[in-house]
Formats: structure tokens, sequence, C-alpha cells
């Protein structure tokens, strides 16, 4: 199905097609199910005018890429430069940075009072180039973080699985609130309220799953991960007020600077090292994880203030 390769001294990094080393589990199952849902919900509530409406304002969409593409990677590096971690670790915050914000940023959007439609616009362009950005940000950082050694990356399966459980479920709920908006109209408040669950659900299941690599790790990256996931939320706030965006706009700006999908990261970082059928979460995959969780810890009161701000529109 094609390859995308890039190379630096001694650093190499292959996308290769569509399989991975993990067989899929049915927990992972639930998941990938629970969350297409919610993104079916999403869907129940747009119209294709709202995404016209996101990629008409090009000064929004270029916020997001200046803050998740540029200064997202830029700002995890200068944390561990200024923090000293390397190693493993270090190259899984890499990871992290160059990851989208996914799905689990669109509910945030939501549930913020933020513009979603915006922030889905953002997920795609971001889940589109990572199969690029993310290869050079390894290989300019790698030799800084971690002795040379060859790195393996399945890119392009891992673009597929965000997009088939993101947009797709999406686009299947746009059109069926097209197509059938007497029967979307009666159920969508049943669908939003079933896709709050599970995502109060799938946050449960992440603290209690996680939580022993959550104690075991924080001391050593929780500080530079909280560091990164406040900066960007600051940086995106900032941004939205510079390029005179609206209240709702910026919301989903802060929180796509602000938030990546854990999940991605993990499944990244398994890719890495030479153990993958030993060990099921190796070290490049456990700054991820450990962010999965703590990005909930910052969420809960960001959702709530963002709920309390009057909404104003954006500025000629």
């Amino acid at each position: 199905m094609g390859a995308f390769c890039f190379g630096l001294k001694s650093i190499h990094l292959t996308c290769f097609t569509f399989h991975t080393s993990r067989p899929s589990t049915l927990i992972e199952l639930i998941l990938s199910v629970g969350l297409a849902f919610i993104m079916l919900s999403l869907g129940l509530s747009l119209q294709p005018a709202d995404f016209s409406r996101a990629l008409g304002q090009p000064r929004a969409l270029m916020g997001g890429a200046l803050a998740q593409l540029i200064l997202l990677p830029l700002v995890a590096f200068g944390l561990l430069s200024l923090s000293g971690l390397d190693g493993d670790l270090a190259l899984g915050i890499m990871i992290l940075s160059c990851c989208p914000g996914g799905i689990t940023s669109n509910v945030m959007t939501r549930l913020s009072r933020g513009d979603v439609a915006l922030s889905i616009s953002y997920t795609a362009l971001a889940s589109l180039v990572t199969a690029f950005t993310l290869p050079v940000v390894l290989s300019l950082t790698a030799p800084f973080l971690l002795p040379s050694q060859t790195l393996e990356l399945s890119i392009l399966p891992l673009s597929l699985k965000v997009f088939s459980i993101s947009t797709v479920p999406v686009v299947i709920g746009v059109w069926t609130a097209q197509q059938a908006p007497g029967f979307c109209e009666r159920n969508r408040q049943k669908a939003e309220r079933l896709a709050n669950l599970l995502f109060v659900l799938i946050v449960a299941g992440t603290l209690i799953s996680q939580w022993s690599v959550f104690t075991s790790n924080l001391k050593s990256i929780g500080p530079t991960l909280l560091a990164l996931n406040l900066l960007m939320l600051a940086i995106g706030l900032s941004l939205g007020k510079l390029l005179q965006m609206s209240t709702e706009q910026t919301t989903s700006l802060s929180i796509e600077a602000g938030f990546q999908n854990g999940t991605v990261g993990i499944v990244v970082g398994s890719l890495l090292g030479p153990d993958l059928m030993q060990s099921q979460l190796n070290s490049f995959s456990l700054p991820s994880a450990v962010y999965g969780v703590l990005m909930t810890v910052t969420i809960l009161p960001f959702i709530a203030w963002r709920r309390s701000i009057k909404p104003m529109t954006t500025q000629p």
C-alpha cells in the first residue's frame, strides 16, 4: 500500500503496511466502539454548514496548525531540555507531542461549550499530517534524547485507525441527521446522554486500569507532562485572543493544543523497542499512559471554567 521512510544519521523510521504485532483485545474493542459512538453522537448534532463555516475561517485553522503542529513539539523539547530528562521516557513525551487531539478532545470541546466543528477540523488536519510530522520530529530529537539506535514505526495503520473511529462516525452522524431529521431530533438528547455516560466510564476505566502506571512514573515524568499540558492550554488561549477568535473557537484551540490522544501515543510507543511481543506497555509508551490519567485532573476544572464564560462572537 506504500510506505513513508525518513532517515537522519543513525535514526531510521519506516512506515509499513496495515498490520501491527499486537492483537486487538476485547477491552480495546469495547473502547473503540464506545469512542465511535461518542463521535457518532457528535455528528448527529452537526450540519454540513458547520464544517463549511469552520473551513471558511482561515485564522482559526492557522492558529490550530501553529499550536498543535509546530509549537507543541517545540515546547515539549524545550521542557525536556530544561528538566534534563532523557532516554526512552523523553522520546515517549516527544511521541505524545506529535499526537492529534483525537476523539477525547472533541468530546472535551463539546462539554466545554467550544466550537465542535472547528475541533473536528483540527483533529482531521492533525491526523492527516501526523504520518509526516511524527517521523520527522522523532528523527530530529532522538539523537539528543537517547543513544543512537534503529527505530521502526508503523504510522499509516495508526492514522487509518484514528480516522476510522473519529472522522467516519461523525460523517455517518451528519449523513443520518440529513436523511432522517425527525428520528435524530427525537433521539438526539438520548444519544448525547449515553455519549456523556460513556465518556465518564472511559475516564473512570482509564484511572482504574492505569493507576499503578500513573503512581510509579509520576515523580519522574509527571511534572514535565503537567507543565506541557498547562503551557499549551495557555498558549492556545493566548493565540485565540491574538487572532481575535470567538470564545467558542478559543476554547477549541486551547483544548486541541493542550490535550493529546494518549491512546495514540501508547500505540505508537508500543511499536518501538525490541521487546514488543513480551511487553504490552514499554518505556516509550509510559508517558502517554501517565498522561492519559493526568489530563483528567486538569480537564475537569478547565471544562467548568469555560462553561461559566459568556459566549462572545468573533471580533471584526
